[in-house]
């Protein structure tokens, strides 16, 4: 079969084939936690269960830079390389992954020593703080490779190689869970064995691609270090919608987690992981889509191709509204045996999983269009409308409802604001959208 290439024409079916690296990348990746609250829920407990929970948020804020760096730099090199510039685009890299680095060396031990007080800021009962401490200050000390990581992975795709990430993802992820296994449910080294086999995946994930960028034989690699604070601001800024995406879901998952200890108790907190795990395994379909599109549209705006930057909306919109519709039944169908993985122990919080799950699923059918709105706009360089997207659905919209609707309708009303959060931001992408059609653009 030949190769897909990012100045290759797209069609539903190409759209899905370019994606399927980056999909099965990003829902592998997601097994990191994933393997962990399953070992620590099932063989340490659901305070330790609970803890994991609480602190992983404000950790995922250092990953959300790397975020920023990757599909910035994805969408300015992408469009770099359409205008036919590739000893340009080099040099973009460069000063993309060099700046990151230094970055994400000055950010780890900052939050190390802070997370006592972070943990306190999320809050985490009293007796819950060490174990917050125990898990967090590992992951931490390994956070500069997890940013890393995050980043080389738009990065790969606008390389044309997102299969390398896929097989990356893939052995870290085995690698991961046969480590959880060892660690914690042989070795009984609890929260700190569950945190070693995560860090390590993490350092493995951003090694490999950091050797492959490095290879001059490669086409896009590490050029020469240009030290130009303009395009910075520009990689900066067309990523920030991914960056405000990652730091919004640590916010607002640090806001439901304390409204659910507010209205059911710690028992809601185990149940929010549980949708959370199986929204992050879902939502990882339209992240790899998202992501593979982003330098797609870079590159075709690069090339003043209007005409296929009009297919890769119509058909990228109806790839994820399909794919949205089956997992919405999914999830709604199979929520009682998705709940009884992780907390099939405790009936109690099994129902109240199934309860949230079958709310929450219903997000599932818009979630897929509004995250490749987002990353198309990150595409066309409009850093603004991408990321007005992005902060309505991960934290403007679910910020004001959390507040307001557990106070007026109970418990129902938290697990009801992911699917109110993504029409508002339906309706933000539609405006944006037709702003660019009265231009003539799309």
């Amino acid at each position: 079969m030949k190769k897909i290439r990012i100045s290759d024409h797209f069609g539903i079916s190409t759209i899905l084939l370019f994606s399927l690296p980056s999909i099965g990348m990003q829902v592998v990746n997601n097994t990191y936690q994933l393997a962990d609250g399953y070992f620590i829920s099932n063989y340490i407990g659901s305070a330790a269960f609970a803890a994991e929970n609480l602190i992983f948020p404000p950790l995922i804020v250092l990953a959300g830079v790397g975020m920023m760096f990757g599909s910035g730099a994805a969408a300015l090199i992408s469009h770099t390389l359409g205008e036919g510039d590739q000893e340009k685009a080099n040099g973009q890299l460069s000063l993309a992954i060099g700046s990151l680095a230094v970055t994400g060396i000055l950010l780890s031990p900052a939050v190390f020593l802070m997370l006592p007080t972070i943990a306190g800021w999320v809050g985490a009962p009293e007796e819950l703080i060490p174990q917050c401490v125990e898990y967090g200050r590992i992951l931490t000390a390994c956070m500069p490779f997890a940013i890393m990581s995050a980043a080389m992975r738009p990065l790969l795709v606008t390389a044309n190689r997102p299969g390398l990430g896929f097989k990356v993802s893939v052995v870290n992820a085995f690698l991961n869970i046969l480590l959880d296994w060892i660690a914690v449910a042989k070795l009984g080294w609890g929260l700190t064995g569950a945190a070693l086999a995560t860090g390590l995946a993490w350092v493995i994930s951003a090694s490999i691609p950091l050797s492959f960028f490095a290879n001059k034989r490669n086409p896009l690699h590490f050029g020469r270090f240009n030290r130009n604070g303009k395009v910075l601001g520009k990689i900066c800024y067309n990523g920030s919608s991914e960056m405000a995406g990652t730091v919004s879901y640590a916010l607002i998952a640090m806001l439901y987690n304390g409204q659910l200890l507010r209205y059911i108790g710690a028992g809601g907190v185990d149940a929010y992981a549980v949708t959370d795990y199986v929204s992050g395994l879902f939502l990882a379909v339209f992240y790899g889509i998202a992501m593979s599109m982003t330098p797609v549209v870079g590159y075709h705006l690069g090339e003043n191709n209007r005409e296929e930057l009009r297919n890769l909306r119509k058909n990228g919109f109806m790839l994820t509204g399909g794919i949205g519709l089956v997992m919405a039944a999914t999830a709604f169908a199979f929520a009682e045996p998705i709940s009884r993985i992780f907390v099939g122990y405790d009936p109690e919080l099994t129902a109240l999983s199934v309860e949230a799950l079958r709310i929450i699923c219903l997000s599932y059918l818009l979630s897929g269009i509004t995250t490749y709105a987002s990353a198309f706009f990150t595409g066309m360089n409009d850093g603004t409308a991408s990321l007005v997207v992005s902060v309505i659905k991960s934290f403007a919209v679910p910020l004001i409802l959390l507040m307001a609707l557990p106070r007026w309708i109970g418990r129902t009303g938290i697990w009801i604001v992911t699917p109110l959060a993504e029409i508002a931001a339906l309706a933000a992408a539609v405006f944006f959208f037709m702003k660019y059609r009265k231009k003539d653009i799309l």
